[in-house]
């Protein structure tokens, strides 16, 4: 799989996750908003 960077001022792109809740959230969710803060948490050992 080949990922290109985003450069910076550049919009990042959408993606979905499940959050805490199990629900399906996307980053498109969250248009229009001035900050997003996003947590990755690769889980728990």
């Amino acid at each position: 799989m080949t990922e290109e960077r985003i450069k910076k001022g550049e919009p990042a792109r959408d993606f979905t996750a499940e959050d805490t809740q199990e629900e399906q959230v996307s980053l498109s969710d969250f248009k229009g908003q001035k900050n997003v803060y996003l947590v990755l948490n690769r889980g728990f050992a």
